[in-house]
């Protein structure tokens, strides 16, 4: 029970660190999740994790690494294959033997095939935190599509040469000769294996599919099952699991070829599904490294052997060490624009720059440390394992820090271009001639129908917009908007057009969320706003109708306060003036709850009657979006990619249509 409890927080963890991100989006997720991480050793309900090393590197790195060779882009792996190798390969070798060694002279407590493990461990970069920066930074396309291949390829070079110094350590044997024959020997059987278990999933899927066995869910259990059983074959027949499941993914990006109702389903789910699975699997490393950290701090800080100070001295010159190689190197390599061009001087120094900062470590590098062994062949306990776990810890964090707040200042928040504006306002205005569309197509059987679709879309044309200023006027409409439903109330009570009872109820109400928003004393002075005997008097006659008749009176005044809203929105939405896509909002909002009001009071119109108008208006606003975006693509004020993007929403909305229509 204790284990399904700390699995559950852990789930629950990563979804406040997504919550967390988006109200501190100048912190990275990474960071956030070690903090809750930490965090969560502090509560009364701790799990002891024992992390497992050979199940650690199945359970995280496998499908990490088949998720990234299934979405490599293999045409910029080809284009760009001098740099991404020159980075994937010599600088993880050249950053193993030259940290390695490095990490030993500042450390001597740390034997040497220790060093080399933890050097091997900070080769590889995390490309997906750097991503996650692409929300703040406009990193070039180009550079990212570098920093994608390399990560895949390093991912895997930096975690074999992860393998053979840990095996150095922990059997005290090493030979250079036989490990890079083994290398070679491994690696390519490695490769081998993961195209041909491809090829041998590929048969049992074609024969499922020749026995009429179209099952989603049987076929997408067979591809999430794939990296791990691919894996756990590599080690047994003693090849390399890791570029196995890279040459497996890889090989994997090429299928889907077929288009049919079945296979195009199952892209879907997979897309979905893999998504999911990703962002927990990223996400719960670096909760486990927050778990593991406050342990580790402890016997570092303990520690006789090296000072406080000294060990996070270590960890920023550790930093340094990584990042001023990769800089030295990628300025060796000299990085194409991309135009294609050789850059020059400066331009080649910030382009080094940037590809050096962009060097982030993230889940290969923790995910190998705390895959090491907690004892050698001999039964002693692996040395310094703590402290190389700490290190790595702490370059983690600097590389992350550093991205988070130097390449934005490097790079700085480009303005959009002209175009891009351009196709913004394009999509908008697809967006509303749908509106206009589905206006013309509204009756009084399909209003409430309409109304209910034309505010998603309304919802779109907002979110598209990105404008501090709507959101702001959204606020100041909002606050108009319960000083108009007060304006009518007061009125109201004061012509005697609603009983007492009612009308102050409701007008404390609007009071409270009038206080609560702009903390104006006078809407807390009425908070009990009966002035006259005669008032109480009604109150109390009305206290004794019943529920239902109580009700009836409340909901002719909100019908009549709805209406009163409706005239001064559309007096607005008449005068012309700027947000009209906030006040139509208000108004489609007022509309809704006005028309589902009298439809109740009325009885007319039954649940089926709405979801089938629904549904009919959904499918003529889709088809008025798809013929308004190919207009757009063919006047050139769409690109190929809006439109692709544009097109994929529009597939993902009828595909949900036809499952709600099933």
């Amino acid at each position: 029970m204790e284990l399904f409890e700390y699995i559950l927080l852990m789930l629950a963890a990563l979804a406040v660190s997504n919550l967390v991100n988006r109200f501190i989006p100048s912190v990275s997720v990474p960071i956030i999740q070690i903090a809750l991480g930490m965090a969560i050793t502090w509560l009364p309900l701790h799990y002891e994790v024992i992390l497992n090393p050979e199940l650690f590197l199945l359970l995280f790195i496998a499908p990490l690494l088949f998720n990234d060779g299934r979405h490599a882009d293999k045409e910029a792996l080809w284009k760009l294959k001098k740099p991404i190798l020159l980075l994937a390969l010599g600088l993880v070798f050249l950053t193993v033997g030259a940290v390695g060694y490095f990490v030993h002279a500042l450390l001597p407590v740390i034997p040497l095939a220790a060093s080399f493990a933890l050097a091997a461990a900070l080769a590889p970069t995390d490309a997906v935190a750097v991503g996650a920066l692409e929300q703040k930074v406009k990193i070039p396309h180009r550079t990212m599509q570098i920093l994608e291949g390399e990560s895949l390829i390093n991912d895997a070079s930096g975690l074999v040469s992860f393998q053979f110094a840990a095996a150095a350590m922990v059997t005290g044997m090493f030979s250079f000769k036989s490990a890079g024959l083994s290398f070679i020997s491994i690696s390519l059987g490695g490769v081998a294996l993961g195209l041909l278990l491809t090829l041998v999933k590929y048969g049992v899927v074609k024969w499922l599919r020749r026995l009429g066995m179209e099952n989603v869910t049987l076929h997408m259990l067979i591809e999430i099952l794939t990296p791990f059983m691919i894996f756990m074959a590599a080690e047994e027949l003693g090849v390399n699991g890791i570029l196995a499941v890279v040459a497996a993914g890889i090989a994997h990006s090429f299928s889907y070829k077929k288009m049919n109702p079945e296979v195009a389903k199952l892209r879907v789910v997979s897309k979905s599904t893999w998504s999911v699975i990703i962002f927990v699997l990223n996400g719960l490393v670096f909760l486990l490294l927050g778990t593991q950290l406050p342990e580790i701090i402890q016997t570092i800080w303990n520690s006789p052997e090296i000072g406080n100070f000294k060990v996070v001295m270590y960890t920023l010159l550790l930093t340094a060490a990584v990042l001023g190689l990769r800089l030295i190197w990628v300025l060796l390599i000299d990085v194409p624009e991309d135009g294609g061009e050789r850059s020059s001087g400066k331009g080649r120094f910030k382009k080094a720059l940037i590809l050096c900062l962009s060097g982030v470590r993230g889940t290969i590098t923790l995910a190998s440390t705390l895959s090491l062994p907690f004892y050698l062949n001999d039964g002693t306990a692996f040395p310094s394992r703590d402290l190389i776990i700490f290190l790595a810890s702490g370059v983690i964090l600097w590389t992350l820090l550093a991205s988070n707040y130097l390449l934005p200042l490097l790079l700085g928040k480009e303005p959009a271009t002209a175009q891009e504006e351009e196709e913004v306002q394009a999509k908008i205005e697809i967006l509303r001639n749908v509106v206009a569309g589905l206006n013309d197509l509204t009756t009084d059987q399909n209003r409430l129908a309409a109304v209910q679709l034309i505010n998603t879309y309304t919802s779109r044309i907002r979110t598209l917009r990105k404008d501090d200023r709507s959101d702001n006027m959204q606020r100041a409409l909002g606050l108009s908007v319960l000083q108009w439903e007060r304006e009518n109330t007061l009125l109201a009570l004061e012509r005697k057009e609603v009983d007492p009872y009612t009308g102050y109820r409701y007008l404390r109400r609007i009071n409270q969320m009038l206080y609560m928003s702009t903390k104006d004393a006078r809407y807390k002075r009425e908070l009990f706003p009966v002035k006259q005997w005669d008032d109480v008097v009604g109150i109390l006659q009305q206290a004794r109708l019943s529920f239902r008749e109580r009700r009836a009176e409340r909901t002719r005044l909100r019908i009549q306060n709805i209406s009163y809203v409706l005239k001064q929105l559309n007096a607005l939405l008449a005068e012309g003036k700027p947000e009209m896509e906030t006040v139509s909002a208000f108004i489609l909002q007022y509309e809704r709850m006005l028309l589902r009001l009298n439809r109740n009071q009325s009885g007319t119109g039954t649940r089926e009657d709405y979801d089938l108008s629904l549904q009919e208006l959904a499918r003529a606003g889709i088809q008025l979006e798809r013929d308004n975006l190919q207009a757009m693509f063919e006047t050139g004020r769409i690109s190929r990619q809006g439109m692709k993007e544009m097109k994929r929403d529009i597939l993902f909305m009828e595909h949900d249509l036809r499952e709600e229509a099933v």
